[in-house]
């Protein structure tokens, strides 16, 4: 009984990384985002042509995480392989959502998940939630080197299907 009720519940993550609606191309307005990293730099991103400025023409995933969100660790520490995977043939960025956590519990969930990439928690993320409509976590956006919206990942993603989509983007 106890193996049906693991198996319902790989199922039923898999099923909600898998949603149809990730296919949906977002629109975006022109303007510019601002993001500023942990380590006090600053990143541009141009809502115009959907570029991260720094980003070297290389495909990149936006992953927006929590401290508090539990499955978000885990789903870090998966991105983290991920990267190790790829090395520097794709970018990574972290957004932490949630302003009000203390900068040093965002350093130890950075340690915790064992990443290396760079990760953003100031600037215009109230701007970035609502742009993309980001009502679950962890979310994560995929673009290619041109900045277009590959794919989007609502809540726990197997990283098996986050490395499948950027083997075919290589």
């Amino acid at each position: 009984m106890a193996k049906k009720i693991i198996v319902l519940i790989f199922i039923l993550f898999f099923i909600i990384g898998c949603d149809e609606n990730n296919k949906e191309q977002i629109t975006i307005n022109q303007g510019k985002y601002s993001l500023i990293s942990l380590d006090s730099n600053e990143i541009t991103f141009d809502k115009k042509t959907n570029l991260l400025s720094q980003n070297h023409n290389k495909p990149y995933l936006l992953v927006f995480l929590s401290t508090w969100c539990d499955y978000c660790l885990g789903q870090a520490q998966h991105i983290a392989n991920i990267q190790e995977e790829f090395g520097d043939k794709i970018n990574i960025y972290g957004v932490f959502l949630d302003k009000d956590e203390k900068e040093e519990d965002l350093k130890k969930f950075v340690k915790q998940s064992n990443t290396t990439f760079k990760w953003f928690y100031k600037g215009d993320i109230a701007n970035l939630i609502d742009t993309y409509n980001i009502k679950t976590l962890p979310f994560i956006l995929f673009f290619d080197k041109n900045g277009n919206l590959v794919m989007s990942y609502n809540g726990i993603t197997p990283e098996e299907m986050i490395t499948f989509d950027i083997k075919k983007m290589l």
